[in-house]
């Protein structure tokens, strides 16, 4: 690949990348991009240099990248250093440029349309979760929407978080006038089609501390496009929850997340890919007032409004530490906060699940995702007895399907702990 045939600023910041990389090489084995990236590097005809790989080897790399981002904060040429290495973002501006060369699958389409999906789920939960569970209809799945018939998906409950909540529990649409904290909850569309317990268990938790909470609607942070390498896609979405949660963010709301990749995403990736150009306003002031749940509560610890009036303990947790939370840096606030309750002994895996949202579902990506999660469950098992938790749903989904022992979310425990 001659320099002087590059046309496109992507191809040149790949082999500018590949370069630092392969002088470095402190990510050698963490994922399957790299292994990818050394062996086409250390071939005989190459020797190491960037200029005489073929023109496919960033797309081929990038093709075993879920965008875990672990490698970003393991690099030390990241920003703020002078060579402003972001791995990920390579990654992620190949799959776009990929995906408007050869147009988006139906596997792409339907994994992206999470909103879409998650009614259709809900509303036929009983037969859609009887195909989840029948090999005969995963394999048809497999050839008519790209998801390996192997790959845990999440069933779909029979009633909405929304419909739950208005059925059960109506939320106020404003909080009370001189409200010194008030939250706006992020409910996610996970938590809205099918684990409503994770959002109704960190409404009670805000309750049980007397925050008042509003919940604006259920929406799609919009990850899944930029998955799939829809930007554009990706662009729509954020403008939706913009319109939604910004209103309120200058009503002195602070947006509460109780999924990590979701805060993640209003929290950084809006900055980087919401608009082509600049950091929107807008955007940033999102950023500025949105919160992991947990770090929340932390925040709560600190001023001295948090509560400690258990009524139980969940005992021995391994407890699992999503790479979304990990590229965050916030440390492990669930470690601060389960901490809290007595009778709690936490052991913490930083290791990834190897699901990456919707890559972990495709057939040519399932292997690698399922000997990465088997991989982590081991580590997991060998803290012993006890309760296993993570923060991130779809990686908890992924380490049980490779187990067989349960995961549940931190705010679950944490609700059960207060009794409520």
């Amino acid at each position: 690949m001659p320099e002087e045939n590059l046309s496109d600023p992507l191809d040149k910041k790949w082999l500018r990348v590949a370069d630092i990389c392969n002088g470095c090489r402190r990510c050698f084995h963490l994922c399957p991009s790299f292994d990818t990236l050394f062996g086409l590097l250390d071939r005989p005809d190459v020797d190491g240099d960037p200029f005489r790989l073929e023109p496919d080897a960033l797309a081929r790399t990038e093709d075993g990248c879920n965008y875990c981002k672990l490698c970003y904060n393991h690099c030390p040429y990241c920003p703020p250093h002078a060579y402003q290495l972001d791995f990920p973002d390579l990654m992620i501006r190949s799959r776009v440029r990929r995906k408007k060369m050869s147009g988006f699958s139906r596997s792409d389409r339907l994994l992206a349309r999470t909103d879409w999906t998650g009614k259709m789920g809900t509303r036929f939960a009983g037969t859609v979760n009887a195909a989840i569970r029948n090999p005969l209809l995963r394999h048809i799945g497999r050839l008519v929407a790209g998801i390996d018939e192997r790959a845990p998906i999440l069933p779909f409950a029979h009633e909405t978080f929304l419909e739950r909540l208005g059925k059960r529990h109506r939320s106020p649409k404003r909080a009370p006038e001189g409200s010194p904290t008030k939250v706006a909850l992020f409910v996610t569309c996970l938590g809205n089609y099918q684990m409503p317990d994770i959002p109704e268990s960190v409404l009670r938790i805000l309750e049980h501390h007397s925050i008042p909470v509003v919940v604006p609607g259920a929406l799609c942070c919009g990850m899944p496009y930029l998955d799939a390498g829809d930007l554009e896609g990706f662009r729509l979405q954020a403008a939706r929850v913009r319109d939604l949660y910004l209103p309120l963010v200058r009503e002195g709301y602070q947006i509460v997340v109780p999924v990590p990749t979701c805060q993640l995403t209003l929290r950084k990736e809006f900055l980087q890919y919401g608009r082509e150009e600049g950091v929107p306003e807008d955007f940033q002031e999102l950023s500025e007032h949105s919160w992991d749940f947990f770090q929340f509560l932390e925040k709560l610890r600190a001023e001295g409004r948090f509560r400690t009036d258990f009524k139980s303990s969940p005992g021995p947790l391994s407890y699992h530490v999503a790479c979304h939370l990990r590229d965050q840096n916030i440390g492990t606030p669930v470690r601060e906060i389960l901490g809290q309750i007595p009778g709690t002994t936490i052991r913490s895996v930083e290791q990834c699940s190897g699901h990456g949202g919707t890559w972990g579902m495709k057939p040519p990506h399932y292997p690698l995702a399922r000997k990465k999660a088997e991989k982590t469950a081991s580590v997991l098992q060998e803290n012993g007895p006890g309760t296993w938790a993570s923060d991130c749903p779809l990686a908890g989904k992924a380490l049980e399907a490779a187990s067989g022992n349960p995961v549940e979310h931190p705010a679950v425990l944490l609700r059960k702990a207060y009794g409520l």
